[in-house]
């Protein structure tokens, strides 16, 4: 069942879960499998536990399944400007604040990594340092470069001409096929086109236009070719090997695909209305992923290196998990809120005076006194103010209907 007209859609709090559980599956593979901070040899607990944390890594690609979905979800009725702005208000106040602090912590004690040169931390703030070959403050920024090709091309191919469902598949089906062009063909076109990341944003859109707009042979045929090629795409990485290994390599393989293929029907299971939970405690655990994504590779490494030297391993890894915890939601509710709050108030009042508005040329046209004002008058262009809401949206159609029908 699609949500009804005139309606804002719900919330979906499950989204939320999936967000954390991705983050979780993330912090254990890197405070596990990587057994540098441990000591080496690394400590009796490690490999055992490293035999099923070694496929957290994968939670990167729920991470970009979720995100394809919800950017489409948070910009149906949005022109590219407020689009710009909703995605530089949520992602820069808690990343500043990661970059700064890892900076710092790695530059006192650089036990795991190697600090960088203050002018690389100061590039790093700009988020597009992988451009300029600047290494990361943390290596897990990488998937935010992917993210950030990712909102450029959404907005290039689908928002400057305003979003219909329509133009979201034919972007999201010919972004597929052109990283696959790209893909060890056209290396700068591989570096914007991002064909290991691709095929999970592109699904992520798909699974949203089938709970947006509902099923059709289109939009599952992508998600399905969007499936295949993700399990190639992801089939081709070499993460860090765990210390202890019991697994052969086929079986790791198999494990692997199947984990993407259970995120893959999650999600579905989402799209279909299929599964859906009311927990609104989930936003504030949601809300807490992206702080704890950011901070917790380098300076967790960091509080085990010292800690596990004086606590036993279990009780390490427990207080380091509730450490970074905790600290996210300090982040979230003293960093991220306020200063996204005064970011959009700003980024309103732009709007409002008129800079973002397109050029007129000629006289301005002369209105009877009294006659309503010109589509498109007021603080906002119309062309940042689409006429209608998401839950306006058009179900999906790919062509126009014949004259003769």
């Amino acid at each position: 069942m699609k949500p009804p007209s005139g309606a804002a859609a719900p919330r979906l709090y499950v989204l939320d879960g999936l967000r954390l559980v991705a983050a979780i599956l993330v912090v254990a593979f890197h405070f596990t499998v990587f057994s540098e901070p441990w000591g080496n040899p690394p400590s009796p607990t490690l490999p055992t536990l490293s035999i099923y944390t070694q496929f957290g890594w994968l939670g990167v690609f729920l991470f970009f399944l979720i995100s394809g979905f919800v950017i489409c979800m948070s910009a149906e009725g949005r022109g590219l400007g407020q689009f710009a702005a909703a995605r530089i208000t949520r992602l820069f106040p808690a990343y500043w604040f990661a970059v700064i602090v890892t900076s710092a912590v790695v530059t006192l004690w650089p036990v795991v990594a190697k600090p960088l040169a203050p002018g690389d931390v100061l590039t790093n703030l700009t988020m597009f340092h992988d451009l300029m070959k600047v290494d990361s403050a943390d290596y897990v920024y990488w998937t935010l470069a992917h993210e950030l090709r990712f909102y450029l091309l959404f907005g290039l191919f689908v928002l400057v001409r305003g979003y219909t469902p329509r133009r979201v598949l034919l972007f999201a089906a010919g972004w597929l096929v052109a990283s696959l062009f790209a893909y060890h063909s056209i290396p700068w076109l591989t570096g914007l086109l991002v064909p290991l990341s691709a095929p999970c944003f592109v699904a992520g859109m798909a699974l949203y236009l089938i709970y947006r707009h509902g099923s059709n042979i289109y939009v599952w045929g992508l998600l399905g070719a969007s499936w295949l090629v993700a399990l190639q795409m992801i089939g081709t990485i070499t993460p860090h090997l765990p210390a202890r290994t019991v697994l052969s390599s086929t079986q790791v393989a198999i494990i692997e695909a199947g984990l993407v293929t259970l995120f893959f029907l999650i999600l579905a299971a989402v799209a279909t209305h299929r599964l859906a939970v009311g927990w609104r405690w989930l936003t504030t655990a949601g809300a807490l992923t992206y702080p704890l994504y950011l901070l917790h590779e380098y300076i967790g490494w960091v509080l085990i290196y010292h800690l596990h030297q004086v606590l036993p391993d279990w009780v390490t890894g427990l207080v380091v998990v509730l450490f970074f915890l905790a600290v996210s939601w300090l982040v979230h509710r003293f960093i991220e809120r306020p200063v996204a709050r005064w970011m959009r108030r700003k980024f309103a009042e732009a709007r409002a005076s008129g800079f973002l508005r397109p050029p007129t040329f000629g006289p301005p046209a002369q209105s009877r006194p009294g006659a309503p004002a010109p589509a498109g008058a007021g603080p906002v262009a119309a062309s940042d103010e689409p006429g209608t809401s998401p839950a306006d949206a058009p179900p999906l159609v790919l062509a126009r209907a014949s004259s003769t029908d």
